[in-house]
C-alpha cells in the first residue's frame, strides 16, 4: 500500500474511533433512578449510602434549627428597592 492511501485510512479510522467514543459518552442509557422520596417538613433526607434515608430525629431537629437561625440571621439586613431609573439616552 502506498504511504498517503496508508495515511489516510488510518485517519478515517481515528476519526470514527473519536465518534464512537463521542457517541457512547454523549448517549449511554441512564442509571437506574432510585424511587422518589416526598420531601416532608423538618425532616432529612441522606443520600450517603446511595439510596435515600428519611431522618427525623432529635439530632436532625437541631441541626435543622440551627441553620434556620444561621440562615435569618445572614438576610436580616437584607432589602431590596427598585432598580435604578435609566439615564435618558443623548441624540
Amino acid at each position: 500500500m502506498k504511504p498517503k492511501r496508508l495515511a489516510l485510512i488510518l485517519l478515517a479510522a481515528v476519526a470514527l474511533l473519536a465518534a464512537t467514543l463521542t457517541y457512547r459518552r454523549l448517549y449511554r442509557p441512564a442509571a437506574r433512578i432510585n424511587p422518589p422520596v416526598e420531601i416532608q417538613d423538618r425532616k432529612t433526607i441522606d443520600f450517603s449510602s446511595g439510596k435515600p434515608v428519611v431522618k427525623d430525629s432529635a439530632k436532625e431537629q437541631a441541626k435543622i434549627d440551627a441553620a434556620v437561625k444561621e440562615i435569618d440571621d445572614a438576610v436580616k439586613d437584607v432589602t431590596f428597592g427598585p432598580p435604578p431609573a435609566k439615564a435618558p439616552e443623548k441624540k
